[in-house]
């Protein structure tokens, strides 16, 4: 189900259910560059949080 969620994020957000090119490369290659940039985000946020958390323990 999770995978279900975040495909339904990145059609709304990053709108991959409206990809038109004509060669499937194209396509792919957006797909991973969505992909990319939605994971380096996660990412971000996840160490942006427990750097915070981890902050606010000291405190």
């Amino acid at each position: 189900t999770a995978v279900e969620r975040v495909n339904a994020y990145l059609k709304e957000y990053f709108q991959l259910n409206n990809v038109r090119h004509r060669t499937g490369k194209k396509a792919k290659m957006h797909f991973n560059l969505v992909t990319l940039i939605y994971n380096t985000c996660k990412l971000a946020v996840d160490r942006i949080n427990a750097l915070l958390q981890q902050q606010n323990q000291v405190a």
